[in-house]
């Protein structure tokens, strides 16, 4: 874990959290390429691997092997094993965007220490149902996004098992040892792909109007924001999971792809730039460029392992010089 020496020095004239630094690009994308920064990017704790990508992939192994079931029993679609895949996967995400909230917003463990905005979201509000902004959310984040999460992922599975992929002849290759890894590590690369031109069409006039305006009801966001989105968004939003149709995948592969989408948001969505887990020991939340988009609607559709924001002028990287250039695509 990392180490830190900070508190509330980063606060700005307006009181919000702005990390040391501004939002920084993968080493994959400096020219000429420095090995010796990527191998650190690709190994060493707050870069790609550790914490969170190890953490998705050694959980997702863990409930294929012992909380999912047989692959033959999927070969067929019956409300036994679908009921067990549900139940699973809400009790996983109830579990922990639920830990994430207790502990930041309940026990309030480190305060307002490194919270992008100083104050809390637990007035009541009437533009949120319940009146209240984390029952909203948590409602559409269970109630729809759980099921729309296990809709595509039994659909998946089961077309594995029952051999319909069109690469059902081949499957052999997903056990090539190689191949299974050089997947795993492309997973989070396409889903931020898909992520940023599927975020780019909601914010299209009609469909945020209609659509994306609820996930945008969220402004000083919190781990239950993250998944808090309307039906028609989540199906979008899951619909990255597709890309193993024609790419021959493991189950593994699938359940990555999902857990990550699923799980992700409330990691990228807590409101935190670290995570205080004892004394000065952190856990990177890598949400700030994310954060930036809540706060201003109009940058950062995605996130920065998948530059695209740059390439199409959308970036704010946290600086003044980012800030005045939005303020001049605005005006």
């Amino acid at each position: 874990m990392e180490h830190i020496d900070k508190g509330e020095v980063g606060r700005d004239a307006r009181g919000e959290w702005r990390p040391e630094g501004n939002v920084k690009l993968p080493p994959i994308y400096d020219w000429p390429l420095n090995p010796r920064r990527i191998l650190r990017w690709l190994f060493v704790y707050d870069g790609y691997l550790l914490p969170w990508n190890l953490f998705y992939v050694a959980l997702v192994t863990a409930l294929w092997f012992w909380l999912s079931p047989a692959l033959a029993d999927m070969a067929t679609l019956e409300p036994g094993w679908i009921a067990q895949i549900y139940v699973r996967n809400i009790v996983i995400l109830v579990a922990f965007t639920g830990a994430l909230h207790a502990r930041l917003y309940i026990q309030k463990a480190q305060g307002t220490r490194f919270k992008y905005l100083s104050r809390w979201p637990d007035k009541p509000d009437s533009t949120f149902l319940f009146g209240k902004q984390v029952f909203d959310n948590m409602f559409w984040t269970v109630v729809s996004g759980g099921t729309v999460w296990t809709a595509y992922e039994v659909f998946m599975l089961w077309m594995v098992a029952s051999g319909s992929l069109p690469f059902a002849g081949i499957y052999e290759i997903v056990y090539n040892p190689f191949y299974f890894v050089a997947v795993l590590v492309l997973i989070p690369f396409w889903r931020i792909f898909h992520f940023y031109w599927i975020h780019r069409l909601i914010h299209w006039g009609p469909l945020y109007r209609t659509v994306h305006y609820l996930h945008h009801k969220n402004v000083n966001v919190g781990p239950w924001s993250g998944m808090s989105m309307h039906p028609v968004e989540h199906v979008l939003y899951f619909s990255a999971v597709l890309i193993h149709l024609v790419v021959p995948s493991h189950p593994i592969h699938i359940m990555l792809s999902l857990f990550q989408a699923a799980l992700g948001p409330a990691q990228g969505h807590s409101g935190f730039d670290v995570i205080v887990v004892a004394g000065d020991k952190v856990i990177p939340t890598h949400n700030y460029m994310h954060y930036l988009h809540h706060r201003y609607h109009t940058v950062n559709f995605g996130e920065g392992l998948v530059p695209l924001d740059k390439w199409f002028g959308s970036l704010h990287d946290g600086s003044d010089e980012a800030h005045a250039a939005m303020r001049k695509r605005k005006s």
